[in-house]
């Protein structure tokens, strides 16, 4: 019985050896010397069965001398039924002198395992120094700034170019945008009156005058296009006339004699609002806004109103 328990246990000392020479580690930096503030690329490479796992612990606190700086992506390699985890790391050394790597114990097991197994990684030495300074020169003193000589052409030349870019500036917009400018405002100046009177009427009947209680504006503003439309067309002062005035200078016209009626009732019923403090009912309001569209519509040229035929045929 003695016999046989010695035996098992020897075979599972055995295993255990066996099994704990496939798991290895490795470690590896890419010099042993290095100048204050070089980085120090320190890798560690773990190898085992592919159902090994391994717990690698935080180096921050352990190094002496040397100061962590990051920890890169962990890496694998899967070869001949083995799988290599590299962990890579990124030390600086800021004193001069020795410094030390130390040795690392990492866990590790199986699925099956019940216990973790240990695996210690060899320490590595490090020479940390600064700059050789040679002590058989003098010390000398500090140079003063260099004193770098004004450029008077690259001025010049500065200058002659904003000169430049603010005059074709300047070139553009006189002979494109100005004449832009003024070609719209020569189209607005040849406008013909039965065009202004009734673009005038438009924008009054936008205002909404007489339906917000200004009666009397409303009146004033649409006789007085009117008035201002008769003074552009036919060359009569109605602005400066009253309406029996205005009246017989358009009979004397042979191309207004069709709307004298409409325009006398159009005149009496703007004097009676604006001198005899007359309230018109709303249909007035309304009807006034119409007979000043007919007063111009009528007097459209006739060679105007031809023209318009045409273009509406076309």
């Amino acid at each position: 019985m003695v016999k046989r328990v010695k035996l098992v246990f020897s075979l599972l000392l055995f295993t255990s050896f066996s099994f704990s020479q496939q798991v290895e580690s490795k470690v590896t930096v890419d010099s042993t010397n290095y100048l204050v503030g070089d980085y120090i690329n320190y890798l560690v490479e773990l190898s085992a069965p592919k159902n090994v796992e391994f717990f690698f612990p935080s180096i921050k606190d352990s190094l002496n001398k040397l100061e962590f700086i990051e920890q890169l992506p962990l890496r694998k390699k899967e070869e001949n039924g083995k799988n290599t985890f590299i962990y890579h790391f990124i030390l600086a050394g800021y004193d001069s002198g020795l410094a030390t790597i130390p040795s690392y114990s990492i866990p590790f097991k199986t699925p099956k395992d019940t216990s973790f197994s240990v695996l210690t990684t060899d320490s590595i030495n490090l020479v940390i120094h600064t700059l050789p300074v040679d002590t058989t020169k003098e010390a000398k003193d500090i140079k003063e700034p260099i004193v770098i000589p004004f450029n008077w052409l690259e001025l010049l030349f500065w200058i002659t170019t904003v000169v430049l870019v603010v005059a074709l500036i300047y070139f553009i917009y006189k002979k494109f945008l100005k004449r832009k400018d003024q070609g719209e405002e020569e189209i607005e100046i040849q406008k013909t009156p039965y065009e202004i009177a009734l673009n005038s009427l438009d924008d009054l009947e936008a205002k909404k005058l007489w339906q917000s209680g200004k009666v009397k504006e409303y009146h004033t503003e649409i006789t007085e296009i009117i008035r201002t439309y008769f003074e552009k067309r036919f060359l009569l002062p109605a602005l400066e006339l009253t309406t029996d005035e205005t009246l017989k200078l358009l009979k004397v016209k042979s191309e207004t004699s069709k709307i004298i009626p409409l325009t006398k009732e159009f005149l009496q019923n703007a004097d009676m609002v604006k001198f005899a403090k007359f309230i018109p009912l709303n249909e007035i309001n309304e009807t006034m806004l119409k007979q000043a569209r007919q007063i111009v519509t009528v007097t459209i040229p006739v060679v105007k109103a031809e023209q318009n035929n045409g273009e509406q045929n076309v």
